[in-house]
């Protein structure tokens, strides 16, 4: 798990209004708005993150691994440890035995269709409700920073900067993420 981006999606997550604890190598969300929609989509979009009432995150930061079905298997007990039994015991008391979300921050998924539904497929077959791709984290995270106010955090600050200096303009970082011209 790399610490820095656990940091960059609970900075995401409390600039989206919610609440979110750290532990055990867990974000621990809450929303802090009433969420009366639910989510449909396996793969949530950012538009659609604010519809996350209440769950665990876990972040997998193998940023240079897409998750295909022969990488999911191969390091199956280490992604899927949030459906495990003692997570979920320690959780329902920590939600009042309330439903709550299990969702995975991932690189990404394979490329063609049939390699992508079959790690959906398995994802979903051991337990998890949703993922949300890194890249949708870290471009919503760029979209919500204002380049003219001052922030605390040593993360958000670094984006303001490079925002405010037009590194991270939404042309730029579109082209470098998905080779948009």
């Amino acid at each position: 798990m790399s610490i820095s981006a656990l940091e960059i999606v609970k900075e995401f997550l409390t600039l989206s209004n919610f609440y979110v604890i750290l532990k055990n190598g867990f974000l621990i969300v809450k929303n802090s708005e009433r969420v009366n929609r639910e989510i449909n989509d396996f793969v949530i979009e950012k538009e659609k993150i604010v519809f996350i009432d209440k769950g665990i995150i876990k972040v997998i930061s193998w940023h240079t691994l897409k998750f295909t079905p022969s990488v999911i298997k191969k390091f199956s007990s280490e992604i899927f440890e949030i459906v495990e039994e003692s997570v979920y015991k320690e959780l329902e008391t920590f939600f009042e035995k309330e439903k709550y979300k299990k969702i995975l921050v991932i690189p990404g998924l394979p490329a063609t269709t049939s390699l992508k539904n079959e790690s959906i497929k398995i994802m979903k077959e051991k337990g998890i409700d949703h993922i949300i791709l890194f890249s949708t984290i870290i471009s919503g995270l760029i979209n919500k920073i204002d380049e003219r106010k001052l922030y605390q955090s040593h993360t958000l600050e670094t984006i303001r900067i490079l925002k405010f200096y037009k590194f991270l303009s939404d042309k730029s970082f579109n082209t470098f993420l998905f080779d948009e011209k």
